[in-house]
């Protein structure tokens, strides 16, 4: 699926990577999260999603701004260049799902979905 999805971002001349996406998904629902929140929300260690973060900055997408209240904290806001990035990187999405589930029935697609949200449950449980 990540090779499908990396092949429409790159069809629709979109450069970005699967990290570098995740990352800007948060930010297209919440933006001016924390490098935490993000790091948080996407799994990553914080040298991981600063190296992100660096590459998205240097490519204009995004922006690191002081918090308003707290100088050793980061928030992270989206760049008009970045905004303007979320409908062609979901039209992409959309596509590669669109591909990888066709002949697929919808009872079936429905059953995939309650087992990945039971899988997802169970390892939530559990504090790693």
């Amino acid at each position: 699926m990540n090779r499908l999805i990396s092949h429409y971002l790159k069809n629709a001349g979109i450069p970005l990577t699967k990290e570098q996406w995740s990352v800007m998904a948060i930010l297209w629902e919440t933006d001016g999260c924390s490098q935490q929140e993000l790091a948080d929300a996407t799994y990553r260690d914080r040298p991981g999603i600063t190296r992100l973060l660096d590459n998205l900055q240097k490519e204009g997408l995004i922006e690191r701004r002081a918090h308003e209240t707290d100088r050793r904290t980061n928030r992270i806001f989206l760049t008009p260049a970045g905004a303007k990035l979320e409908q062609p990187v979901k039209d992409a999405l959309n596509k590669a799902v669109e591909t990888a589930t066709q002949s697929i029935s919808t009872d079936q697609l429905e059953n995939l979905r309650l087992t990945f949200n039971q899988i997802n449950e169970n390892i939530q449980s559990i504090e790693l």
